[in-house]
């Protein structure tokens, strides 16, 4: 941005799009239109000579296509980010637009608040002049961080295929790293329609993230205390709406200001996720210190991993902000998982042994493993994986089989690199 400014160039070949988005930013005093283009080609001439912080790219336009155009913007202005407009609003376009490089989507028609939203985030989380990744942002934090001794370590368990069993890892995970650090933890269930958190710990009743809609203006510390359900282990949990009706009311700035207030509130955060790119689930992406990447032994989750890979290092994400599980390893599955490894050209970081029967027993009796079966090999891999995560904080006392402090391998010293945002 010059002088504060975010500079901002419309390429749209309808002139009355162009124009409304215009008067849509014209009056607000941190955002200046520096352009317009009817074409494509006339809209990468003009990203390329003015530089802007921004381009609002139309995906359909007669010479060249907003994916096309979006490409060779990225590749010529690195400094420039683009928010891809359409009222194409499928999966497939929103995953073409990502790989394509853009940074944000909005489905037309959009409300001046959806774009100021878009136009602001994208800002913060855009490249400068320095081609340096920028650090993940977090609303009510200045550059995505606050001091080092209120910001919550946010770990996310993600994976881009259903099945793989990332709810039982983040909620073992999450009580793992209580149990070895003694520390403020927090669960939070993102897997906003169908959240499973509170079957898996046994809560049936509490308050959800829907609570916080209503009172989204005014929230704070008292309100989450409120709302934050107190789970038996001493993690903290942030449930999910308990019917898919309440979770649309759940926005993507929704979760970015919860997990602002959570990260001063608490040592770390541990976030249950959903397949998908969406704008919720990017938020979530670009708050996390460390994304922890499931998948297992077939074929499809390999296949859906690597397009996690590809879509991550579009967006921007370092590489060892992405760790790989591979959860429920077995001989039985016919691909060792140093082949996968291979395959996907990244270490795994975790291999979790395949116990179906304990873990289903976990599951249905709502007693998370790391806590009931401390010395199962599941929950030992699980603790080992906690203890990676933590290292600096380890404290004495550690569940069984948990590894000591300097002899987790190379893990410790990629940690005490890794919580960087170059």
């Amino acid at each position: 941005m010059s002088g504060g400014t975010i500079r901002v160039l419309i390429v749209d070949d309808v002139a009355e799009s162009r124009d409304n988005v215009e008067k849509l930013l014209r009056f607000e005093p941190d955002i200046t239109v520096v352009g317009k283009a009817a074409r494509g080609r006339e809209g990468i001439d003009l990203a390329v000579a003015l530089h802007p912080d921004i381009v609002l790219m139309d995906l359909n336009m007669p010479d060249m296509d907003g994916i096309a155009a979006t490409m060779e913007i990225t590749a010529r202005v690195p400094t420039t980010a683009v928010i891809m407009m359409s009222v194409q609003n499928e999966p497939d376009v929103l995953r073409r637009a990502m790989l394509a490089g853009a940074r944000e989507f909005l489905a037309k028609p959009f409300s001046l608040d959806e774009l100021i939203m878009a136009v602001r985030h994208v800002s913060r989380l855009a490249p400068r002049p320095a081609p340096v990744v920028g650090p993940a942002v977090v609303p009510g934090i200045p550059n995505g961080r606050a001091d080092e001794a209120s910001h919550a370590r946010i770990i996310s368990v993600v994976s881009n295929k259903g099945g793989v069993g990332r709810t039982t890892l983040a909620t073992n995970l999450a009580v793992a790293i209580r149990r070895a650090t003694q520390k403020q933890v927090v669960l939070v269930d993102a897997a906003l329609p169908f959240g499973d958190v509170g079957v898996m710990m046994n809560v049936a009743d509490g308050k959800t993230l829907a609570d916080i809609v209503p009172q989204a203006r005014s929230l704070d510390r008292e309100l989450m205390e409120d709302i934050l359900v107190t789970h038996g282990t001493g993690v903290r949990l942030l449930l999910a709406p308990l019917t898919p009706q309440e979770a649309e009311t759940v926005t993507a700035e929704h979760l970015r200001a919860v997990l602002a207030l959570l990260s001063k509130m608490a040592d770390y955060i541990v976030v249950d996720t959903r397949p998908g790119f969406d704008d919720t689930m990017l938020s979530i992406l670009d708050a996390s210190d460390r994304i922890l990447l499931v998948l297992t032994m077939e074929m499809t989750a390999i296949k859906d991993t690597r397009q996690f890979l590809e879509i991550a290092e579009l967006l921007g994400y370092p590489a060892d902000k992405l760790w790989l599980v591979l959860n429920r390893q077995t001989a039985l599955s016919g691909i060792p998982a140093q082949d996968i490894a291979e395959n996907l050209n990244r270490e795994l970081t975790a291999k979790i042994p395949d116990e179906p029967a304990v873990v289903l027993r976990s599951v249905n009796e709502g007693a998370p493993l790391v806590e009931s079966h401390p010395d199962h090999r599941v929950a030992v891999e699980i603790n080992r994986l906690a203890a990676s995560l933590v290292a600096d904080d380890l404290v004495e006392g550690l569940p069984s089989g948990a590894p000591q402090p300097g002899r987790s391998s190379g893990l410790v010293g990629r940690l005490r690199t890794a919580f960087r945002h170059a």
